[in-house]
């Protein structure tokens, strides 16, 4: 898959309905570090995705934290991610999720929403948990989605990914 399907499957990901959360976006950061030879290109993708997406939706005050979250993704896929091993591809799935979850809610506590506290902090993480299982299924099953169309049907073809 190259940057332009990558980019694609993000933002149709992004747009339709879905549970809270569950969607292709870190998948794509993931892959787009691990797939594509130029690291510029890989963190185009993700942050395209978001940019495209959040023009859509409606803009944040937390774009800074979810599109630095995405490009953390990015570097994860590259240097993390043993894109060969399944095993390899969700554990790296579901650090990107928790990195987003981390990083995000922390900017949430940043605007004062819960109060600038240790008890406003862990407050604003308890709120977010019930959505954070959504994260990790979503990076989980778009990664292994991903990697099933790499190394079996791709493979299968005699193609290679970009």
């Amino acid at each position: 898959m190259g940057s332009l399907t990558l980019l694609a499957v993000g933002v149709i990901g992004r747009l339709v309905p879905h549970p809270p959360n569950f969607t292709p976006v870190e998948a794509t950061a993931l892959f787009a570090g691990a797939w594509l030879s130029n690291i510029w290109l890989g963190l185009a993708v993700p942050l395209s995705v978001m940019a495209l997406t959040d023009a859509i939706l409606g803009w944040h005050s937390l774009w800074p934290y979810t599109w630095g979250a995405m490009s953390a993704g990015v570097i994860l896929g590259r240097y993390l991610m043993q894109k060969q091993r399944l095993l390899s591809v969700a554990g790296t799935a579901i650090a990107q999720a928790t990195l987003f979850f981390l990083v995000t809610n922390f900017g949430l506590w940043t605007t004062g929403a819960y109060g600038y506290s240790l008890s406003g902090l862990i407050a604003c993480y308890e709120a977010a948990v019930p959505f954070y299982h959504y994260q990790v299924l979503g990076a989980l099953f778009y990664s292994g989605l991903f990697w099933v169309v790499e190394y079996t049907l791709l493979r299968h073809l005699q193609v290679a990914p970009r």
